[in-house]
């Protein structure tokens, strides 16, 4: 099994999961990896609408640490000097901080708001970008007349044909509002592929940073540890990334889809105790039921190659490391996954009453 192929992994009766996962093809730059990252982090913060600075500005954060902790190139170089627009945008961002923050960790808002005050000094870089990306990162979901806009830059009349497209085409990734300012045009995501993002977070994430990771690495040849170093700025986010990368290598495993599959199999375990009239509270979602596999050991899904003896082995581990719920994330390791006792305690009653229940035949 390819570990690079998504549609390998997750499959959708509405949506082409292939032409999602093609958004990462023509990416000499590697600028598809950020700007797709960059969009399933505002997916996260529950926003679907957006403009092209918004998601820029989300690169550089994500970036910012590999550039200016870790020395990474995030594309070619020429006679030395960075020929990719995101990571000399970087570069110069920190040429005017310098002395300032020095060797300081800046904080995700702090950062935000000094990409806005040095707004002038990283406008070229910003466009180029806005010239680079957006477009181009949606050709697998237009047709041939669509393809053809893009690769003559006529981006005004390609807006309008995508307008006109996605009124009959209801697969598109998103469509985009015209603005003067390049920077200013919006985003609009389709909602189907927001809820698939949504359910599939953890396996999406984690396939687009192991792929990332590998560009940077090819970027980078010799420097060790790249995987970890592709990490965002703080300890809890270091490690919700090498989760997701274990779990992804986990999901790709020769012995099969296990991480993905036992969700399957949980959700379906949990309309069966619905439809026997077990009580189950409102607040076990599908992204909840996702995050709560997503914080168990990777090491369970390896562990056996039959779905039966994996689902024995990670309910046995979410009932004794129920004591350590408080301390669990959603998938994407941005937030807890429990904000209030009410709703620990609800995980809590599910995975007991999930490992009394469930009798399930592979």
């Amino acid at each position: 099994m390819d570990s690079g192929k998504l549609s390998t992994i997750l499959y959708s009766n509405k949506l082409d999961v292939k032409k999602f996962e093609n958004l990462l093809s023509n990416n000499d730059q590697g600028y598809n990896f950020f700007w797709l990252e960059a969009i399933l982090k505002l997916i996260a913060q529950n926003k679907q609408l957006f403009t092209f600075e918004d998601v820029i500005d989300e690169m550089i954060v994500g970036a910012w640490r590999m550039v200016t902790h870790y020395h990474l190139r995030l594309g070619y170089t020429v006679n030395g000097n960075a020929e990719n627009f995101l990571e000399h945008a970087i570069r110069i961002l920190y040429e005017c901080l310098k002395e300032d923050v020095g060797n300081k960790t800046l904080s995700k808002d702090r950062l935000l708001f000094l990409i806005q005050k040095y707004q002038d000094n990283l406008m070229e870089d910003k466009l180029h970008l806005t010239d680079y990306v957006p477009y181009r990162l949606i050709k697998p979901f237009v047709e041939k007349e669509g393809k053809d806009y893009i690769d003559r830059k006529n981006y005004g009349r390609f807006i309008a044909y995508l307008n006109a497209f996605t009124k009959v085409n209801h697969e598109f990734f998103y469509d985009i509002t015209d603005a003067e300012n390049p920077l200013k045009r919006r985003i609009r995501l389709n909602e189907e592929w927001v809820n698939f993002i949504l359910q599939n977070y953890a396996v999406i994430m984690g396939w687009l940073r192991f792929n990332k990771a590998l560009f940077i690495q090819d970027r980078n040849p010799g420097v060790p540890g790249v995987m970890y170093k592709v990490a965002p700025e703080t300890e809890e986010k270091r490690k919700s990334l090498k989760n997701a990368r274990e779990l992804w290598i986990a999901t790709v495993d020769v012995t099969g889809k296990p991480l993905y599959e036992i969700y399957r199999v949980v959700k379906n375990i949990k309309e069966d105790m619905l439809d026997d009239g077990i009580y189950i509270s409102d607040r076990i979602s599908s992204f909840g039921i996702e995050s709560l596999l997503w914080n168990v050991d990777v090491g369970v899904y390896n562990k056996y190659s039959s779905l039966r003896f994996i689902l024995d082995e990670v309910l046995d581990f979410l009932n004794k490391d129920r004591c350590n719920f408080g301390n669990y994330v959603e998938a994407n390791g941005i937030k807890p996954l429990f904000p209030d006792m009410d709703s620990k305690y609800a995980y809590e009653s599910f995975v007991e009453k999930l490992g009394n229940y469930y009798e399930y035949e592979v």
